[in-house]
């Protein structure tokens, strides 16, 4: 999930420079844990809450929202879809779904019922959620018009989505609907994810009135987010015709509450009347005002400055919540660039990487355990690949093993155990702390001879342009990250790993893995049902790619939310955000 991530993350804490040049002393905030109750999910109606951000949300449609921030802004409160997520849960809750999809004895056939109460905001506030709503909600994902990140991934095994990509047909026939309450999706394989409701917890399984939506979508891009009709307690203001007035591009998105919603039918109690989200703040301005004044929180940034995150931990710890949300900030390596296409010269370079200094930029401890592997705690498989502690050795140590990167690059043929190739493009944000996590790897690989022609940028054009371009052959991508889709091993794994998710644009591959081994690892792996063996195969995959190196990973990641005094806050475990249905003022 950029702008807070796609998955990927995002810009959070700021370091001072004379950190990086000298060590610094100690670690960095040493406190860890949960700093404000943030799990009492009671609160009192009534009130608004400003949420100050240094972005935007990249779109307003559901059938695309892959960006925490999406999902903290619009989806989680303004949306409803199969299935949902309860603040303190690690399941999916059930939704528009009257229970837990069910599957049978083959794993091909999943039954979901769907609930015949919900109704939509204006201009359709007349008329009930049925199952051919989810329906086209799930075939709209795969219009290029669309965008959708994850359709490919997760929702590829349905029989009949060839078909319509190929134009051959005009919806999936694997999606039935034999009656308004029923969806039954009919499979080519199992696929655990669904069969678990955890990817019919994404915002792809919003409801979307084909009816009303199919003139919009059949544009070069989808307009549709801009006319979205709501099914949760909050909408974005609309006019009679449905085209949507409380969003202004970068500066300000309104959610008030939506008439149509009725609490008797969902699980959120959404206490706040209104919820208004304020774009383009300096992350450390926006710090202070939060902890400061009334009624504001954070958005789309994770941290506070560490001088800032210091002293609100020391003298506000009321007002900060510290929460790991099972993501991973990582460098990637490019496999199809020289030298990385060796796997020697990927190990001398996790060897050669100060891990605990790259915590530091940003903000030290607090921010997370050091990354031993990639498959981060409380995802299942995190133990069965090594837990803590891992298994290699050149990710062993938490400081920089620099005579373990010289053997490496000996055994790469670089016989005397530095780098002498010619330099290689790094591309790095410009954003603090970004920035001066970028700095800070140049420096450590410069010390077994990487030379560098070294290129920094927003996240957003890093992204767009560069690392998540495969034609821009950007060799080092020091400022890759991934947070879960669910708490399930393949939306960590899959999507920064199979040879099928590089893509043109906003691939997040990275470093360009398409590893014939991995890729049927990875299928057997999402086949199967059984929680406990999912969890050894995913275990075993994680095992794969660390031992190769293809990325990097140096933390498991914290969240770190602020909020004023008067704000009774509520974390949420699958985004590691803010949940504004559960927020509310003291």
């Amino acid at each position: 999930m950029l702008a807070r991530r796609p998955r990927l993350l995002a810009t959070c804490a700021l370091i001072c420079a004379a950190l990086l040049g000298s060590g610094c002393g100690d670690d960095g905030p040493g406190e860890s844990g949960q700093a404000s109750d943030v799990t009492d999910t009671s609160g009192k109606r009534g009130g608004a809450l400003t949420v100050l951000s240094t972005g935007d949300v990249f779109g307003l449609d559901p059938g695309s929202s892959y960006y925490v921030y999406e999902y903290e802004a619009i989806h989680h409160p303004a949306q409803r879809g199969l299935y949902g997520w309860e603040p303190n849960a690690t399941s999916p809750t059930p939704d528009l779904a009257t229970g837990l999809p069910e599957t049978s004895d083959d794993g091909k056939t999943v039954t979901i019922k769907i609930r015949s109460d919900v109704t939509y905001s204006t201009p359709l506030q007349d008329r009930t959620v049925i199952s051919a709503d989810v329906k086209y909600a799930l075939e709209r994902i795969f219009l290029p018009s669309v965008g959708n990140s994850y359709a490919d991934l997760y929702f590829s095994k349905i029989k009949g989505v060839r078909a319509l990509k190929s134009g051959d047909a005009s919806e999936i026939s694997g999606i039935e609907t034999p009656d308004d309450s029923t969806l039954v999706l009919n499979l080519n394989e199992p696929v655990g994810v669904i069969s678990t409701g955890q990817a019919l917890a994404l915002p792809a399984s919003v409801p979307v009135p084909k009816d009303y939506a199919r003139t919009f979508d059949a544009k070069e891009v989808s307009t549709y987010g801009r006319h979205q009709v709501f099914t949760g307690p909050y909408m974005i203001p609309n006019d009679a015709k449905g085209t949507i007035t409380g969003y202004k591009s970068g500066r300000r998105l309104e959610l008030v509450r939506n008439p149509s919603w009725d609490a008797d039918t969902d699980f959120r109690p959404a206490y706040l009347d209104k919820i208004t989200f304020l774009g383009g703040n300096d992350i450390e301005l926006a710090s202070r005002r939060i902890l400061s004044g009334r009624g504001q929180a954070n958005g789309d940034f994770s941290a506070p400055p560490v001088n800032i995150l210091r002293s609100a931990l020391s003298t506000r710890r009321n007002q900060v919540a510290v929460d790991p949300n099972q993501g991973n900030r990582f460098v990637a390596l490019n496999t199809t660039v020289k030298p990385f296409d060796n796997v020697s010269v990927r190990r001398a370079v996790a060897a050669a990487i100060d891990r605990t200094a790259l915590r530091l930029t940003r903000g030290g401890e607090t921010l997370g355990p050091i990354a031993t592997h990639f498959l981060p705690p409380g995802i299942p498989g995190h133990e069965e690949a090594g837990g803590a502690k891992g298994t290699f050795d050149f990710m062993t140590s938490p400081k920089a093993d620099l005579k373990l990167a010289a053997s490496y690059l000996r055994k790469a043929g670089f016989a005397s155990g530095r780098y002498s190739g010619p330099p290689l493009l790094m591309v790095g944000e410009n954003g603090r702390p970004g920035s001066a996590a970028a700095v800070a790897l140049r420096s450590q690989l410069e010390k077994i001879g990487f030379r560098f022609t070294f290129r920094q940028f927003s996240a957003t054009t890093v992204s767009e342009k560069f690392c998540g371009r495969p034609t821009a052959k950007v060799a080092v991508c020091p400022n890759g990250g991934w947070a879960k889709d669910f708490f399930d091993a393949q939306s960590l794994l899959a999507p920064v790993f199979s040879g099928d998710s590089i893509q043109p644009q906003f691939s997040p591959n990275a470093a360009q893995v398409d590893d014939p081994e991995l890729n049927a690892a990875l299928d057997i792996a999402a086949q199967e049902t059984d929680p406990q063996q999912r969890a050894k195969l995913y275990g075993e995959v994680d095992r794969i790619v660390t031992g190769r190196a293809y990325v990097v990973p140096w933390i498991w990641d914290n969240s770190i939310n602020i909020a004023s005094a008067d704000v009774k806050g509520v974390v949420n475990r699958f985004t590691g955000a803010w949940d504004m249905s559960y927020t509310s003022l003291r």
